[in-house]
């Protein structure tokens, strides 16, 4: 049996679903429907500087009939919470839990490196109580 990670760069993904704060709700939509998640990071140059998630639409959906057309920097959450991937996987997942967090871009510095989520925690507090 392997042992479960320590740091959140043993635990991240890399392969982060992105959109860049031009990019319109429409389209950001798009790719959470095609990738199936709640959320993208906001990126511009390889750094995150926001989250645009399930909410941000809900939030404004009753107040703005022309929301598919807007900026989706008009309406990510900003600036993002960021980890990094030296982070301990105990931390996050503090942190996440108190500020009832689902997922967290993974920065190296300034650059978007990966991304954790509650999925992944899960799968982590699943295998620590193996241990």
């Amino acid at each position: 049996m392997t042992r479960a990670p320590d740091t959140i760069g043993e635990l991240m993904s890399t392969d982060v679903v992105t959109v860049e704060p031009d990019d319109r709700v429409r389209d950001a939509l798009r790719e959470m429907i095609d990738h199936d998640f709640g959320s993208v990071v906001v990126a511009e140059d390889g750094r995150a500087v926001g989250m645009f998630t399930e909410r941000d639409v809900t939030r404004h959906v009753l107040t703005d009939a022309a929301l598919l057309d807007e900026r989706v920097g008009d309406l990510m959450s900003a600036p993002p919470i960021t980890v990094q991937p030296g982070d301990q996987v105990v931390d996050v997942f503090e942190l996440m839990n108190g500020k009832g967090i689902r997922r967290l871009p993974v920065v190296d510095g300034d650059r978007l490196v990966g991304i954790v989520t509650e999925g992944d925690l899960r799968r982590w507090v699943g295998r620590v109580a193996k241990e």
